[in-house]
């Protein structure tokens, strides 16, 4: 059930676009934690249908890429790749971002039977 307004094609071209990028992004492990749980909240979006969600969440996630500067004195390792865990799960959105649902599917509205797939039923040979 969604709370926000409807999840649009724009929505969905964000999302994507910065779920590809995040496969590349070299970060310290802290931040990926961070980055995990966004997604996770962009997932939830996803699945809600609500756009407002996945705005957010896609916006959340841009700012979260890795940064130029490294602080003078910082002990903490340096930047991983994407964990495993992140990359397939950012994979999965990217899938299933790119593939928008059809009207009637995915909503809980039978779909009506028809030979041509254009709803008028198919007539007895």
């Amino acid at each position: 059930m969604s709370t926000g307004s409807p999840i649009d094609d724009e929505a969905r071209e964000d999302a994507v676009d910065v779920l590809r990028d995040l496969l590349v992004w070299q970060l310290v492990p802290e931040r990926w934690a961070r980055v995990e749980v966004i997604v996770d909240a962009l997932a939830d979006a996803l699945d809600r249908g609500d756009g407002d969600a996945l705005r957010e969440a896609t916006a959340e996630l841009e700012v979260s890429g890795p940064i130029r500067i490294t602080r003078i004195g910082a002990q903490s390792p340096g930047p991983v790749p994407v964990p495993e865990r992140t990359r397939d799960r950012a994979n999965h959105l990217v899938h299933s971002l790119g593939q928008p649902p059809r009207p009637g599917q995915g909503d809980g509205e039978p779909q009506p039977s028809g030979g041509d797939g254009d709803g008028s039923p198919t007539p007895a040979p």
